[in-house]
């Protein structure tokens, strides 16, 4: 009865009890929803050591998620419907991505409607679109608004020049900026805002400095800040207007 009790608990929740915290446990756990694997097949998969893999998977071994036998790993029922979770939850993100995608496109088209009437805008086409849900409040809905709006599209100004890894943390930084109005975060920051391995993330990061789309400076007290790059500020500002 407890295993069930357990493996009905939401994604958040299951984290939250001391599930797994990484990116890189949650592609572990999903690449062995399609078949148990080796070690070494999973490392080649998601390009890392094998030891660096065994040893997590060692450890959630520990954790009741997967289980080893004949030199294969695999997932328990526990792991089993985490890793469903994971895969639903991308899914629903990715998808949540393109709506909102698609709303700032026909918001804009409805924009432009209006200004070549000459009348106000409407407020089907005054509705700033996300590509996250809940980032405004009432407190100062407008300015968020605005910030949403050129979030949205520096998104989409940059979907092109980065990977799918990498758009997580451009995502993370611009949900950041829509909230906040800040271009910048601690890597400690992003690493517990997207519940990434903490040496994934810092790979991310100066991928997405070599492309420059973002800047790396080491603060001797604070530890080390990532914010977008001139070029991205030039973009969001060009967003702004």
């Amino acid at each position: 009865m407890k295993k069930d009790v357990e493996r009905e608990q939401p994604l958040e929740a299951l984290k939250e009890r001391g599930g797994p915290r990484s990116k890189l446990v949650d592609a572990i756990l999903v690449l062995l929803l399609a078949r148990p694997m080796k070690a070494a097949e999973i490392a080649e998969v998601l390009r890392r050591e094998p030891k660096y893999i065994s040893s997590y998977l060692s450890y959630w071994k520990s954790r009741g998620y997967v289980d080893y036998d004949l030199g294969l790993w695999y997932l328990t029922p526990k792991g089993e419907d985490y890793a469903r979770q994971v895969a639903e939850a991308q899914r629903d993100e990715q998808f949540n991505e393109f709506v909102a995608l698609a709303q700032r496109l026909m918001s804009t088209v409805s924009q432009t409607r209006n200004y070549k009437r000459g009348g106000q805008q409407g407020s089907e086409g005054s509705e700033v679109q996300s590509f996250i849900a809940g980032l405004t409040n009432k407190t100062d809905k407008k300015l968020q608004e605005s910030r949403v709006s050129d979030a949205a599209c520096v998104l989409q100004e940059l979907k092109d020049k980065v990977s799918d890894e990498e758009s997580e943390v451009v995502m993370e930084l611009l949900t950041h900026y829509s909230k906040y109005g800040v271009t910048y975060m601690y890597l400690d920051q992003l690493a517990e805002k997207l519940k990434a391995d903490y040496e994934w993330l810092l790979r991310k990061v100066r991928d997405l400095q070599s492309k420059g789309i973002v800047y790396i400076y080491t603060d001797p007290r604070l530890g080390i800040r990532v914010g977008f790059s001139k070029n991205v500020k030039e973009t969001l500002s060009r967003c702004q207007h």
